[in-house]
């Protein structure tokens, strides 16, 4: 007998093994001279064979970073089958996706509840929430959501600063205060708006108590050997109430600057999620974690009167902050901030030095994101002699999904589109690491493109190795 390829698992793939008097159901197959025993397995809605060896009783760490367009939307499995959902893009592909993930067509299974993090108020970071939120009438496949978490700044109708809570000043300065950290203070924010505004008015499809993250908080998960830690916003102490500085006295700005920052551990991998941060913002973290003012020594770098022993000298406080912030902040993999804008400090991308990043980023939009100097110095900074950059731009070559004149696309085909294609998998235990692309052509036996990283113990740390593939 010959066996034929079906299909290519991931690491982490569910499997259900057939089981007949309490033990697999076996084949031998002759593989050149020597005989090969496998198992039958489901998975992925098809029957086949893999090794014994292949498969394992453990559940490993889950990130799905969903092609949601232009936007963010991250889903999180622990481990202990805890589901993450953070940022959800601003149409409904997270949507689809969950809707494809948990089969809610046919599917007689309640989907599992979910933990939501906004990591901010723009929209394409949350607006995709509201579909999730809203009530399907005559289904009994609803989305139950346990607690949303938010950055503090329930942001109501209209573009001035105090749309964001109470803007005070101190020593100069100007601060967001009275956040929102409890469902009682967003209860009572709500009292004092006239307009809210459809971040708001989001937020209210879900019944869900509402918690502000910032530093210091606990951790939203710690639990088997993972952990998902906020290292930002940082917030200021002023007349007995935490505070977040303005950036740039620009609403947008600030707002961004402060989304939540995640630092997700497991085992010996660090990876971090960290919205929409800008270059004001990151400055500000160095400045917390390094307690050297980054910004400052930048500006002073650009007087051409500095003979260059001063500027050697500046220099080298550049690169004490960079090392002292690592402490904190290196990770191995990053998802970039703002989809690859721009608007980013090499700094920030030094402190992080990534094995690998992810890009976030969606077709028709007006930015030109990622953009190209953003990709450059993403390589420049990464870790190693090879670092990897993935888009879920890139890898789905094609349109979200496409409406053609003569004939238009039906459900099924919209939702595999964008459930399929663009979706960049992180699969881990801690100690093996694949990162994966869906492959838009299928090969003779591949379904994946997969690149492994793997743990080199004489350097305690995760590299890429290009010639050697997973297995």
């Amino acid at each position: 007998m010959e066996f034929v390829f079906l299909k290519e698992l991931l690491f982490g793939d569910y499997i259900q093994p057939f089981v007949v008097d309490n033990d697999y159901v076996r084949k031998k197959v002759t593989e050149g001279k020597k005989e090969v025993e496998y198992i039958k397995v489901r998975s992925r809605r098809k029957n086949g064979y893999i090794k014994e060896s292949d498969m394992q009783a453990e559940r490993i760490l889950e990130i799905n970073f969903v092609d949601v367009g232009q936007g963010d939307g991250c889903h999180v499995v622990t481990p202990d089958d805890k589901h993450f959902i953070i940022d959800s893009g601003g149409s409904d592909n997270m949507y689809r996706f969950l809707k494809w993930r948990f089969n809610l067509n046919t599917s007689k299974n309640t989907p599992p509840p979910f933990t939501v993090v906004i990591s901010h108020s723009d929209s394409d970071h949350y607006q995709g929430f509201g579909k999730i939120f809203d009530k399907t009438e005559g289904s009994a496949q609803q989305f139950t959501i346990n607690k949303i978490y938010h950055n503090g700044m329930v942001e109501a109708s209209g573009s001035n600063l105090d749309t964001l809570g109470t803007v005070i000043k101190h020593d100069d300065c100007k601060y967001i205060t009275d956040l929102c950290d409890t469902q009682a203070d967003y209860e009572e924010r709500l009292k004092n708006i006239t307009k809210a505004g459809v971040y708001i008015n989001t937020l209210n499809k879900s019944a869900a108590p509402k918690q502000s993250l910032r530093l210091g908080s606990k951790p939203i998960h710690d639990k088997g050997g993972m952990k998902m830690e906020i290292l930002g916003p940082v917030a200021e102490r002023i007349d007995g109430k935490d505070a977040l500085p303005v950036f740039d006295n620009n609403k947008g700005k600030t707002k961004n600057g402060h989304s939540v920052v995640i630092k997700l551990t497991i085992g010996k991998l660090r990876l971090l999620l960290g919205g929409d941060l800008n270059t004001e913002s990151e400055y500000h973290l160095i400045r917390h974690f390094s307690g050297i003012d980054v910004a400052h020594i930048k500006t002073q770098l650009n007087d051409k009167s500095l003979d260059e022993a001063q500027r050697q000298a500046l220099k080298s406080q550049l690169d004490e902050a960079v090392m002292k912030a690592r402490e904190a902040l290196e990770v191995d993999i990053a998802k970039s901030c703002h989809h690859g804008s721009a608007d980013f400090t090499s700094e920030f991308l030094r402190v992080l030095n990534p094995i690998a990043t992810i890009i976030s980023s969606g077709d028709d939009e007006p930015y030109a994101h990622p953009r190209p100097d953003t990709l450059g110095t993403i390589g420049k900074h990464s870790r190693g002699e090879r670092s990897l950059i993935f888009s879920t731009e890139l890898a789905r070559s094609g349109k979200e999904y496409i409406e053609l004149k003569t004939e238009k696309l039906t459900e099924k085909k919209r939702e595999r589109v964008v459930t399929v294609y663009g979706m960049i998998n992180v699969r881990t235990d801690g100690e093996r690491v694949i990162i994966a692309q869906k492959l838009e052509k299928s090969a003779s036996s591949k379904n994946w493109d997969i690149h492994k990283l793997e743990w080199n113990k004489e350097k305690g740390e995760f590299e890429y190795n290009q010639y050697k593939m997973y297995e």
